[in-house]
């Protein structure tokens, strides 16, 4: 899907990132549902041009599923989502709507 993003860690890797390609002029919500509800993330969202456009530190909930409501005015088709401190989890998985 366009508007997602998965990604997988280990005990070696606890950050990522992923292009995501937007077709609408603002993403609403940001959602993660995550394999442990204990589990903890920075995220970030960067243009093409590296700039960035929106950064939330310490994502959780004890439900394994975050939200948040970004009102993000989209200027470009392409961005760049990264994930970091990632703590607790194997995966997650992020929607831009």
């Amino acid at each position: 899907m366009p508007n997602q993003a998965s990604f997988t860690f280990d005990e070696n890797k606890n950050s990522g990132e992923a292009d995501v390609i937007l077709n609408q002029e603002e993403v609403g919500m940001l959602h993660a549902k995550m394999d442990n509800p204990n589990a903890e993330f920075d995220v970030t969202i960067e243009d093409q041009a590296g700039n960035v456009q929106y950064e939330k530190k310490g994502c959780k909930n004890p439900t394994g599923r975050w939200g948040e409501r970004i009102d993000l005015p989209v200027v470009d088709s392409y961005y760049k989502i990264k994930l970091s401190n990632v703590k607790g989890a194997k995966s997650i998985d992020l929607f831009l709507e």
